[in-house]
């Protein structure tokens, strides 16, 4: 068993990089979310909203894929815009699958909440700065396909 100070205290590897991450995610998820707020959608509806209408139609295990939620997770964040009527159903040819497309009230939201949502983005590409934003985008890329990697050799 550890000892008392290697459980209380950072490793070589230094602190949690999952809690800084999720740490800075939150900050940041306020920041979109406050900037958001007059449209009356969160960062993840936003993102939800904005990947549905760049396919035009989609299945919710492709959406899944692309927003990289478990599908559990995002049928928890379709419920609400499906029952404010900005997500449909879409038809499709097979029979089993489920697709979604935005309503004419969810496209004019993400026209409505897309000049807000560049706001937050300018104001946080602005605070960090050129050099650190493209060192911040690599990191985060190296990060997601470090840790896919990792979890994909799990299972």
């Amino acid at each position: 068993m550890p000892g008392k100070d290697q459980i209380l205290y950072a490793n070589e590897y230094g602190p949690c990089a999952c809690s800084q991450l999720r740490r800075a995610a939150r900050k940041l998820s306020m920041l979109y979310d406050q900037t958001l707020q007059p449209a009356g959608i969160t960062v993840t509806q936003y993102a939800v909203l904005i990947n549905v209408a760049r396919a035009g139609e989609i299945s919710r295990t492709a959406l899944a894929a692309q927003l990289g939620m478990d599908r559990t997770t995002l049928t928890r964040n379709l419920i609400p815009l499906e029952k404010s009527n900005l997500l449909v159903p879409a038809q499709s040819a097979d029979r089993r699958e489920r697709l979604i497309r935005l309503s004419k009230s969810g496209a004019g939201k993400v026209r409505q909440s897309f000049t807000l949502w560049q706001k937050a983005q300018q104001t946080f590409a602005e605070q960090m700065g050129p050099a650190k934003l493209k060192q911040f985008r690599s990191a985060l890329e190296a990060a997601e396909a470090a840790a896919g990697t990792i979890s994909e050799s799990n299972h």
